[in-house]
């Protein structure tokens, strides 16, 4: 189950406001043609999230569920696209699900935010009727553009803007940018942006380096020899932010060093768990994703060692529920954790200590993980407080 789209719908139906982001229908649109424009609409959003057409809500805003009548499938909607011609080939993203609030389904049709924008039609189905080509649709508050006029000229500049980044901060485009490995050029000092030269990202040497003992995933890997640095995130000669880089292995494996996380207290009020993770919609896990070299073949194996001591969640939504799906299920952690001591890893830190707390992390780290898994199994009938 999608927890972090199940949140959001159950704060919209609880708030029963339409907006740029969100619209409620009582059914399935019975044209095609209409269900394109409003898709059309929420596409062209300036702002940068996805936007929801909920299913199943009446037009005083009760939820009634929704009925099998014109019901779309992803693959109907997927059909449907395949079949208009949009201009540059630019096809909005779009994913259905299906939850249930109580004891009644819904179905909620995700439009995905994109940078793609202006979508708009150079030829139509034939039977498609007020549609019109050449007409960019957008949703401006709580209302679409009329299906037979354009949208206002100052907003469609917004959406221009939107395309070549210019509406976000600084710090977001470059992590935006990241996504593209081919934009940006390697140099002595670290890389700069083939088409925002300004946009730079530099190395740093880590002044306490050779103070800062590794943590106990460098002995996850076949040499356990680790060196700590920095990474400055510049835009011209300010700098937007700084990542504490880790190299594994020797120097096989670069990746900004994870977050802690703390979870539960003992008798003596230490923490039951304590494991590092990232957020795979943080800049963090962009930059190491772009750091990361897939045809490397050291660098591969390095990563994957690497991968079964950490965690890697969607959003924070996601790491939130899984802390209380552990704390609920203590004992499937401790078999998993007696399963994760059989595992061998070389402990050569020169301190017992060390070795020892190393080697429960580590096991912390492939235990958590193979519950993290479970978690995301699990049956859980799609289901949600009723709102």
């Amino acid at each position: 189950m999608n927890y972090d789209l199940a949140l959001k719908i159950e704060n919209a139906l609880k708030s029963g406001k339409e907006n740029d982001q969100f619209d409620f229908k009582q059914e399935w649109h019975k044209e095609n043609e209409r269900l394109l424009h409003d898709i059309l609409c929420f596409a062209n959003t300036v702002h940068n999230r996805d936007c929801y057409i909920i299913f199943g809500v009446s037009d005083d805003k009760k939820l009634i569920g929704v009925n099998g009548k014109n019901r779309k499938k992803q693959a109907d909607l997927l059909d449907m696209l395949a079949n208009v011609g949009f201009a540059g080939d630019y096809t909005p993203k779009v994913a259905v699900d299906t939850l249930r609030v109580g004891y009644k389904e819904i179905d909620v049709l995700t439009i995905f935010n994109s940078f793609d924008v202006p979508y708009y039609i150079k030829k139509k189905p034939t039977n498609y009727n007020s549609i019109r080509e050449g007409y960019i649709y957008m949703r401006i508050g709580d209302k679409n553009t009329p299906i037979n006029q354009n949208a206002p000229m100052p907003d469609i500049e917004m959406l221009w803007k939107k395309r070549l980044g210019l509406t976000m901060p600084p710090l977001e485009q470059i992590k935006q940018r990241l996504a593209n490995k081919l934009e940006w050029v390697s140099s002595e000092e670290g890389y700069y942006n083939t088409y925002k030269p300004d946009f730079q990202l530099l190395y740093q040497e880590d002044e306490e380096d050779e103070r800062l003992a590794g943590e106990f995933y460098v002995y996850s890997q076949t040499n356990s020899h680790f060196l700590y640095s920095n990474i400055k995130v510049m835009f011209n000669i300010t700098v937007l932010d700084r990542f504490q880089l880790i190299s594994l292995d020797s120097g096989r494996y670069t990746t900004p060093v994870p977050t802690w996380s703390f979870l539960g207290k003992d008798e003596h009020i230490n923490p039951l768990y304590i494991y590092k993770y990232y957020l795979k919609n943080s800049f963090a896990y962009q930059l190491q994703q772009f750091l990361f070299n897939e045809d490397n073949s050291e660098q591969v194996w390095a990563k994957h060692k690497y991968d079964e001591v950490i965690l890697y969640f969607d959003n924070d939504t996601e790491r939130i529920l899984f802390e209380a799906y552990v704390l609920e299920n203590s004992s499937l952690i401790s078999e998993y954790l007696r399963e994760a001591d059989e595992h061998y890893y070389t402990l050569d830190s020169g301190n017992q200590l060390v070795n020892a707390e190393s080697r429960k992390r580590l096991s912390m780290g492939l235990a958590l993980n193979k519950a993290l898994s479970q978690f995301r199994d699990r049956e859980t009938g799609g289901k949600m407080h009723e709102a």
